[in-house]
């Protein structure tokens, strides 16, 4: 007979939970709360590394040094000290930033250097050069005039 009785638990005894509201079932106000998206989906094309630092750590655990580079010792980015953003516009098929360092991709140029013909014009000017060619100092289309 005790076989057939069902035990009384916490959880038959709180019953069916209640329903969400209808806010929180909206596909568009769901946070996940760490995104697995690939790098393609993301601003910097890398993969999320932040880790999960807890409130305590923040404020008993700190660095004992001192960083004289840093404005203030508190602010882990001032000055951009810990921060990759070349690595980061490298990695990027298409450069975002339009600065003068990181924005021209010298890295990846958008012809690749061809330097078969790189002599032909240095003798051509060489020829005219020593042979005193009278053609190229006449009037006209491209004349040159001597110094």
């Amino acid at each position: 007979m005790e076989d057939d009785e069902e035990e009384i638990t916490a959880a038959a005894l709180r019953g069916k939970p209640r329903p969400l509201p209808i806010s929180a079932l909206s596909a568009f106000s769901y946070v996940p709360p760490r995104r697995q998206d690939p790098k393609e989906h993301s601003y910097y094309y890398r993969q999320g590394w932040t880790g999960i630092i807890s409130l305590y750590d923040c404020v008993f655990k700190r660095d004992p040094g001192y960083n004289q580079k840093l404005h203030r010792d508190d602010r882990e980015h001032a000055k951009s000290l810990g921060l990759h953003i070349n690595e980061e516009e490298r990695e990027r098929p298409v450069g975002v930033l339009s600065s003068s360092v990181y924005g021209r991709r010298i890295h990846q140029p958008v012809e690749p250097l061809n330097r078969d013909h790189g002599r032909a014009g240095h003798v051509k000017a060489d020829f005219y050069r020593k042979n005193d060619i009278t053609s190229i100092k006449a009037p006209g289309f491209g004349h040159i005039s001597p110094a």
